[in-house]
């Protein structure tokens, strides 16, 4: 891997990106606008590689593969089963009222859009911390499996931590003086590259480990529980129901994610992304689940954190120095469309949501703090990232969970008009305090009956919201109109 076509290559990776990032800050305004929403002006590919990219992180790759090498092909069901449809649905259900609202009245994070529904700071303050809490553990996701990634196919000559700070620092390079549009033009670039190398890869270890028929051969003689879901415990049909359900709906809910839909050109983006959206994910899971299955019978005997490192470790063990290079390249491509992404949407957060209640700034000087808060959260997802508190699998169901009970108050607020303040703020804090009971195993396990603990929290948020409400004041007719004024007219009137 130290032979001068390796280096070359991904130099040649990184000098792309940084050129990305040089050439996006020539053309960008100095306005916080356009630094942090492209100008709203992303038109379909950006819009669809944006929220693909972004959301394809080490979990996919790393995380989702060493969870597949301990449970078989029924992994691929796990993770995708609802993702699939329900995930690029959510994008219209609520990226497009939010869009309208963005469109019309300026608003540029969920804290203005559900904090300017509901007429209330208070909300939006919530929102703000919940969106910051959960989004900096999932950052650390896609830092761990990058680094794991490069120091395991470099054979450790490159350790894990400078590994994370080779990672991070590029992210920087072209994040820091770009804004959103350097990110969305790498992630079309990096996009193209994990999409298009990730099956070449898979096909050049299918035919290193003997071909396809080979591998299930071997999968039915050491290892069949890989192919039989009953033998795997671990995705018993509650469990299943469970992980399906978060996972399909808190990508709507991540700030990266949303930030990207509210930057659309036009609704027809969205819509056209909900159709090109399930044939990228099914393929890239698809990957991930054949490489873990394929690395239980090829690299026996790996257990917890350890299997999180099997994609590199065939890749090490059975492919080519440039196969290698390739794999690399991939991996990193994967962990930084989502790291850029991450980074900027919790400085955006912080920079139009925190900062302004203490003091207001102009345009160009948000910008300059919204630079050195890159900096401050790259840090500290980079501490964080060092002290590796958990399976990549952990760290992002936990995330999950913590987005998806937000989202009742998200389509409450869109979509029923006696939805209020007080039954907002009830809905997204009683529901993350148990969230925390259960996760920390305060309470116990036989409370939840059986399910994820974000299964009866996201019941509890609908029931919080829908009581509270009811129990107090309804939202003033002018208020209403605020919001659902704009969307009658949409729906009854022809508009976008």
């Amino acid at each position: 891997m130290s032979n001068t076509l390796g280096i070359g290559v991904v130099l040649l990776y990184f000098t792309v990106l940084v050129g990305i990032g040089i050439y996006g800050a020539k053309v960008s305004l100095k306005t916080r606008e356009d630094y942090f929403l492209a100008s709203r002006g992303l038109g379909s590919i950006a819009v669809f590689m944006a929220l693909f990219a972004s959301n394809i992180t080490a979990f996919t790759i790393i995380g989702h593969a060493g969870f597949a090498y301990g449970t078989g092909y029924g992994a691929y069901g796990y993770v995708i089963g609802w993702s699939i449809f329900i995930t690029p649905f959510t994008y219209y259900l609520v990226g497009y009222r939010s869009w309208l609202l963005g469109k019309r009245y300026g608003y540029a994070t969920q804290p203005q859009v559900f904090g300017g529904i509901f007429d209330s700071k208070l909300v939006a303050l919530i929102f703000l911390v919940l969106l910051l809490y959960y989004t900096l553990p999932y950052l650390v996701v896609s830092i761990i499996g990058g680094s794991l990634a490069f120091t395991t196919i470099t054979d450790g000559v490159i350790p894990y931590w400078l590994s994370s700070l080779v990672i991070i620092g590029i992210s920087l390079v072209y994040t820091i003086p770009a804004g959103l549009r350097g990110t969305v033009w790498t992630d079309i670039f990096q996009g193209a590259i994990f999409l298009t190398v990730a099956c070449l890869l898979l096909m050049a270890l299918a035919r290193a480990l003997g071909g396809f028929s080979a591998i299930t051969g071997q999968i039915m003689v050491e290892n069949p529980a890989m192919l039989q879901r009953s033998l795997s415990p671990g995705i018993a049909p509650i469990n299943w129901f469970s992980f399906a359900f978060v996972n399909s709906i808190a990508v709507i809910v991540f700030p990266q994610m949303f930030t990207r839909i509210l930057a659309a050109r036009s609704s027809s983006n969205l819509k056209r992304v909900s159709l090109y959206y399930p044939l990228a994910l099914a393929a890239i899971f698809g990957v991930s689940t054949l490489l873990g299955v394929w690395g239980s019978v090829a690299i026996p005997g790996l257990e917890g954190k350890d299997a999180d490192n099997i994609v590199p470790m065939l890749i090490h063990q059975f492919l080519s120095p440039v196969w290698m290079i390739l794999g690399l390249v991939v991996i990193l491509a994967i962990v930084k469309s989502s790291i850029d992404s991450q980074l900027l949407s919790v400085t955006h957060l912080v920079t139009d949501d925190l900062l302004p209640r203490f003091k207001r700034f102009t345009s160009e000087t948000a910008v300059f703090w919204g630079r050195i808060l890159l900096v401050v959260f790259a840090a500290a997802a980079y501490y964080i990232a060092l002290v590796r508190p958990a399976a990549i699998l952990s760290i992002a169901a936990f995330a999950f969970s913590g987005f998806s009970v937000m989202l009742p108050v998200m389509i409450g607020a869109l979509y029923w008009p006696r939805a209020n303040k007080y039954g907002a703020c009830a809905a997204l804090i009683f529901p993350a305090i148990m969230l925390h009971l259960w996760y920390l195993e305060i309470l116990p396990k036989w409370t939840t009956f059986g399910f994820m603990p974000v299964f009866p929290a996201f019941i509890l948020a609908i029931l919080t919201l829908v009581v509270v409400s009811y129990l107090s004041p309804a939202p003033s007719q002018e208020q209403k109109e605020k919001t659902f004024g704009i969307f009658d007219k949409v729906f009854t009137g022809g508009g976008n």
